[in-house]
């Protein structure tokens, strides 16, 4: 009788602690804890009876475990920072308050509750035990509501909207790193973890596909699909554009010079007179005559086709950081069976993909670069040469009147 009278005053004492930890967090909780409450306090608790199944604890650490489990939060009713010190502080209070002794054969409870923080380092069974309660919501099916009452809270703490992308990934690699210490935690939420750990990144992938149509109107994928579609059709049509200025300036400059030589070797009287009285007229011919020539050449030089070549050799072109196999001048080095296989395995990794076209399109630019250079040049040249024909002959003209 006296075991059951035992054991029924540590039930009543139980009951005694769950009331008082609710009666706290009533009264003192800010209403922004939305993970951190009673409702937690009471996880943690039902958490224990799995995992105290088939220990070696002793019947008054398993109950002392179970009331530690209660305040483990309950220093949250003085805010996030050091809650445990609260916790420890509020434990003492009540267990002073019943008369309650804290002590064990593995140390007073108090300790128990300020090792979880650092439960991988300690070798008491209790403070392990307690570790994988606390976090047995990682192990659990109702993960993802829990993960989003802890979301909404540190964005009511930090008292603004947080990133769900980067919590979201924090989730993932908490989920990932995470090692229960215990061989009945393993058996028990070890499994449910790592499924957790796959819908936590199809979750993330959602996330963030909503973010980005919040932010542009549209999905992720095809947004990076539009914005590379735009800047290969802009380049295109720049290099359409340099190629029509081009021929514009092959066009005048061979009939100005087709005319020039045409007219200066016809052997005219007129034109012979004049030159051999007044060869200072030669200046303006031979000035319009070599500045059309060399803005040809340029202008030529811009329309001419320009392959973008890497010196790299065939077996390390594929795994090659540089050059692009999406462009015929990099990927005709290779024989058509690797090339079949290169696309194949670019079709299956979207990172590598983009890369590849990222590549491409530098190495358009770089195409684009020197044929708008060269056709600057071409420009230049025919103003300037043209200008220097007409003043040049402005001048040997009034100096022969005057």
């Amino acid at each position: 009788m006296s075991q059951d009278k035992k054991k029924g005053d540590k039930d009543e004492l139980l009951k005694r602690a769950r009331a008082h930890v609710h009666e706290r967090f009533d009264a003192r909780l800010a209403p922004k804890y939305l993970f951190h409450n009673f409702a937690y306090s009471s996880e943690i608790e039902g958490a224990l009876d799995d995992l105290m199944e088939k220990t070696e604890l002793d019947e008054n650490t398993q109950f002392l475990l179970r009331i530690v489990a209660l305040f483990y939060p309950l220093g949250y009713i003085n805010g996030h920072k050091k809650f445990q010190d609260t916790s420890v502080e509020e434990l003492k209070a009540w267990a002073g308050a019943e008369g309650l002794d804290l002590s064990s054969p593995d140390g007073t409870a108090a300790d128990w509750l300020k090792a979880v923080k650092n439960a991988d380092q300690d070798s008491l069974l209790p403070v392990r035990i307690l570790h994988d309660a606390c976090w047995s919501w990682l192990g659990r099916k109702r993960f993802d509501r829990r993960s989003n009452l802890l979301q909404l809270e540190r964005d009511a703490i930090a008292s603004k909207e947080g990133d769900p992308i980067k919590f979201g990934e924090e989730m993932q690699n908490l989920l990932l790193n995470f090692n229960y210490l215990t061989s009945v935690g393993k058996r028990k939420y070890d499994k449910r973890r790592r499924k957790n750990v796959s819908s936590q990144q199809s979750d993330n992938y959602k996330i963030e596909q909503k973010e980005v149509k919040a932010r542009t109107g549209k999905n992720f994928g095809r947004g990076i699909d539009t914005m590379y579609r735009t800047a290969f059709r802009n380049h295109i049509n720049l290099s359409r554009i340099a190629d029509g200025k081009a021929n514009m300036m092959i066009s005048i400059n061979t009939i100005i010079l087709s005319i020039v030589i045409t007219v200066s070797g016809a052997s005219l009287s007129f034109f012979e007179d004049v030159f051999f009285e007044n060869p200072e007229f030669l200046v303006p011919i031979i000035s319009l005559l070599l500045s059309s020539l060399i803005a040809v050449i340029f202008a030529v030089f811009s329309a001419r086709p320009s392959v973008t070549e890497y010196r790299i050799k065939k077996d390390k072109l594929i795994k090659s950081k540089e050059a692009s196999l999406l462009y015929f001048g990099n990927f005709l080095k290779l024989e058509k069976k690797e090339f079949i296989e290169y696309m194949a395995t670019m079709k299956l990794d979207q990172n590598a993909l983009y890369d590849d076209l990222a590549k491409d399109l530098y190495d358009l630019g770089q195409v684009m670069h020197k044929k708008y250079l060269l056709l600057t040049i071409s420009y230049n040249t025919f103003v300037g040469g043209l200008a220097l024909a007409v003043l040049s002959f402005l001048t040997v003209y009034l100096l022969n009147i005057l």
